[in-house]
């Protein structure tokens, strides 16, 4: 019997979101606006991670849209808010994706502090890499939750999420999936700037949809060979 993705979300919605302790690949402690907290990442295909990412992180962005227009109302230019805000992945409906990519090429990361997702990854493995440098992975989405980035409506409540479930996805990469460390990805364009701050590559003939392609490979794997 097929059901359809609103039965599976209803499904969700009413039972108890209750977050296990399945797939934990790392702790560690996260600085927010209220102090430490603990924080748990998750490796694994999971429906209800999946679903608080887009009840939570949605709910989020729509308040977030409200109070933009509200101040639209007022008068107040808001085409410099729009540049400056973050919404580039404001349509991606993370339960959509779980259905979509499942099977062992794909896996599936959480980053969860508070009982929430604070960040969220999927990769693709093996990936070539286009430099030469053997398998890689290929990150097919990567997020934050939109309350731990710059936005007019609060303070960022969790900084570095982002890049400390990357670090963690890579660490997993090499030692689970025994990739070389590496991987590659196409980006958002508000993204770019901060994908070449980590040192990636660009290269044009990958390109595609509007997304730069970069990719990243550690120099200390390069120079062993």
């Amino acid at each position: 019997m097929n059901f359809t993705i609103e039965e599976i979300r209803h499904w969700l919605d009413v039972a108890s979101p209750s977050i296990s302790e399945a797939g934990i690949i790392s702790t560690g402690r996260l600085a927010g606006k209220a102090g430490e907290v603990d924080y748990t990442i998750h490796a694994g295909w999971d429906l209800v991670f999946a679903n608080l990412c887009d009840r939570s992180w949605g709910t989020f962005n729509v308040t977030l849209m409200r109070h933009i227009q509200s101040l639209e109302a007022k008068g107040i230019d808001i085409n410099p808010i729009l540049e400056s805000a973050q919404l580039e992945d404001f349509h991606w409906r993370w339960l959509n994706k779980s259905l979509h990519y499942k099977g062992n090429s794909y896996q599936w990361f959480f980053l969860v502090a508070e009982n929430y997702p604070q960040a969220a990854c999927l990769i693709y493995h093996p990936k070539s890499s286009v430099s030469g440098a053997g398998d890689i992975f290929y990150v097919e989405y990567i997020a934050a939750a939109p309350w731990n980035r710059e936005n007019i409506l609060a303070d960022r409540i969790f900084k570095g999420v982002g890049p400390k479930l990357l670090k963690c996805v890579i660490s997993y990469a090499q030692e689970d999936l025994k990739l070389r460390p590496g991987f590659s990805l196409h980006s958002l364009p508000k993204a770019e700037q901060f994908y070449e701050r980590l040192g990636m590559k660009a290269f044009q003939a990958y390109d595609k949809e509007g997304m730069k392609f970069f990719e990243w490979i550690d120099p200390e794997s390069m120079a062993k060979g």
